[in-house]
């Protein structure tokens, strides 16, 4: 406590003169010579005030006393500052030995200690206000503002590449699983069921663009991504505002910038896709779903821009094959299936648009029985029975034809490892060569 006693009454010394020195009287000019003798031949006859070269009594006084203000400020401004700066340095001790020295500076020199803008006030050492050393701190200040605002526009410019680094990792990441999970589904399944949904991927709903749109008079959400930010979106998804439920969703596969598969829902459930598989723009791949399974595929294997092939499909397993393999927009070839197998086939050999070839295959789907029409009147009149081990090795063992066309063999043909042993006709005359 005394020690504490001692610093305040130190510091109110210190106080005392420099408050006096406040309002002490106006001193001679600071520029004159203290020491001079006064000039023996100086005129000691009073100037009329006004007068040119005339001394203004008033304004030495100002200016002397303004000096006397500014040291007497610099002094208490530097007393604090001492005692502050001595006291983080020193203590106590140090205090009083900062707010002396500090307080002494300031009363010298009219300046406060670590103030570097109190040469820009009037009447400081520094100069005039607005001279060059404003202009240098302004320059400094605009230039670390400019800085500043720099290093903001760098750390969000980081801030989004981060972002757009996190959205593709977890896009990729996504796009794996479902490769993943799609190429094991496809193996495990039998060829003859009727394909799956297809998967859909599972995106954060953070990571897409939303844009609401009234179309007939119904309003729409939709949700895009872009995840390479060229302007075409790899998904787009088209939601029902009212009940949010997915009416359409479209994706571009293999990222050309094209949507290539296109889904339509009702009720939340998929019940149409197109896809274009050779990405030309065109669509060569239509399939209908009902309770998760496909019940109708349609393709355009050729590309030409008509469906050209057919697979419907019964309790989930392949019923029928179409196929048009002239390209003339008519069927000339189906398949029948039956218990997940191949139960008949019917091909149009001449192109008349009628059936003329039915071929039958057993429990091996090897074929047993071929029937065909030879006259094209829509009748077959010719019958052909084999017999094999596998659907690759089989062998004519007979051969019936009917020649008169009253739907009853006329002729029996029998081979032996596919070579004619024996003949049976009913009419020796209806034997033919």
């Amino acid at each position: 406590m005394p020690r504490r006693l001692g610093l305040l009454w130190l510091l109110a010394l210190l106080a005392l003169p420099l408050a006096c020195a406040t309002t002490s009287d106006p001193t001679p000019d600071p520029g004159a010579d203290p020491g001079a003798d006064p000039d023996p031949d100086a005129s000691t006859e009073p100037v009329a005030a006004g007068a040119p070269g005339s001394p203004d009594p008033a304004g030495q006084a100002q200016t002397a006393q303004s000096g006397l203000s500014r040291r007497a400020e610099a002094a208490m401004e530097g007393l604090i500052i001492g005692t502050v700066v001595g006291g983080q340095v020193a203590g106590q001790y140090g205090a009083a030995a900062g707010a002396a020295l500090f307080s002494i500076y300031g009363m010298i020199t009219g300046d406060v200690p670590f103030d570097t803008g109190r040469g820009a006030r009037p009447g400081g050492s520094g100069g005039a206000s607005g001279g060059p050393i404003d202009e240098e701190i302004e320059e400094e200040i605009a230039r670390q503002e400019d800085l500043e605002r720099e290093i903001e526009e760098e750390l969000q410019r980081q801030e989004d590449l981060l972002a757009e680094i996190t959205k593709r990792e977890e896009l990729g990441d996504q796009i794996r699983r479902e490769e993943q999970l799609r190429v094991h589904h496809e193996h495990e399944e039998d060829p003859l069921a009727a394909p799956r949904e297809p998967f859909v991927r599972q995106i954060p709903d953070s990571l897409y663009d939303v844009e609401r749109r009234k179309e007939d008079r119904e309003h729409r959400i939709y949700r895009t991504l872009d995840a390479d930010r060229d302007g075409r979106p790899e998904i787009e998804v088209v939601e029902d505002a009212n009940s949010g439920r997915v009416l359409k969703r479209a994706e571009d596969t293999n990222y050309d910038g094209m949507l290539d598969t296109r889904n339509t829902y009702e009720q939340g459930q998929l019940v149409e896709r197109s896809e274009d598989t050779n990405h030309d723009g065109q669509a060569d791949r239509w399939v209908e779903y009902s309770g998760g399974r496909a019940t109708r595929v349609e393709v355009d294997r050729d590309f030409d821009g008509r469906r050209d092939g057919v697979q419907v499909y019964e309790d989930g397993w392949l019923a029928l094959e179409e196929h048009d393999t002239d390209g003339d927009g008519v069927a000339d070839r189906t398949v029948q299936y039956r218990d997940r197998r191949r139960l008949v086939e019917h091909e149009d050999t001449d192109g008349d648009g009628r059936m003329d070839v039915h071929t039958f295959f057993d429990e091996r789907e090897i074929p047993i029985r071929v029937e065909r029409d030879t006259t094209g009147n829509g009748g077959v009149d010719v019958w052909e029975f084999y017999r094999g081990t596998d659907p690759s090795n089989v062998v004519l063992v007979r051969k019936e034809e009917d020649v008169t066309a009253d739907g009853a063999a006329d002729i029996v043909s029998h081979y032996k490892r596919g070579k004619l042993i024996r003949k049976e006709v009913d009419d020796p005359d209806l034997l033919r060569e």
